[in-house]
C-alpha cells in the first residue's frame, strides 16, 4: 500500500494520466512549524526556547528580535506575541486565524467586537445530515 494509501483514483479510462487521480496537497510551512513549537514551548514554560523560535521568524522578516527587545517577557505576553506572529505570518491562509481563536477560547470575544450579532452558536459547525440520519440521538447544533 505504502505511498499510494491515500490516493483517490477516478476512472482508468481517462485519456490524460494526470487527470486520472485526485490527491489532496499537504502544505507545511516552515514558519508555521516554528510558531507551533514556540507556542508549545511557551506553554511548557520554556520561554527562552520559545523566544528563539519566534525570533527565527522575526529575523527573516527583518523585525527586532524579542531576545534583544524584551528577553524577560512574561509567559502571557509571549503567548500573545506568538498569536500575533501567527496572525500576520499566516494571514488569509487556510483559516488559521479562525482556528487559533477557537483553540485559545478567544473567538467569541474577538469576533463579537467586530461582527454585530455574533453569538456562541456561531462558533459551532453543523452536524452533517448524514450523521444525524445515522444516529437518532444526535441533535443539530443551535443555529442550523
Amino acid at each position: 500500500m505504502g505511498p499510494y494509501k491515500y490516493r483517490s483514483y477516478t476512472s482508468s479510462t481517462t485519456s490524460d494520466p494526470d487527470n486520472s487521480r485526485k490527491e489532496n496537497s499537504t502544505v507545511l510551512r516552515l514558519a508555521e512549524q516554528y510558531l507551533i513549537r514556540a507556542e508549545a514551548r511557551a506553554q511548557q514554560n520554556k520561554l527562552d526556547l520559545a523566544i528563539a523560535d519566534v525570533d527565527v521568524i522575526r529575523a527573516r522578516a527583518g523585525l527586532p528580535l524579542i531576545a534583544n527587545t524584551n528577553p524577560s517577557i512574561s509567559k502571557t505576553a509571549l503567548l500573545d506575541a506568538i498569536m500575533q506572529e501567527r496572525r500576520v505570518e499566516l494571514f488569509t491562509e487556510w483559516g488559521h486565524r479562525w482556528f487559533d481563536l477557537k483553540r485559545t477560547g478567544k473567538a467569541l470575544a474577538v469576533l463579537s467586537a467586530i461582527k454585530p450579532g455574533f453569538t456562541s452558536d456561531d462558533l459551532l459547525y453543523p452536524i452533517p445530515e448524514s450523521e444525524l440520519n445515522k444516529n437518532p440521538f444526535l441533535e443539530q447544533n443551535p443555529g442550523y
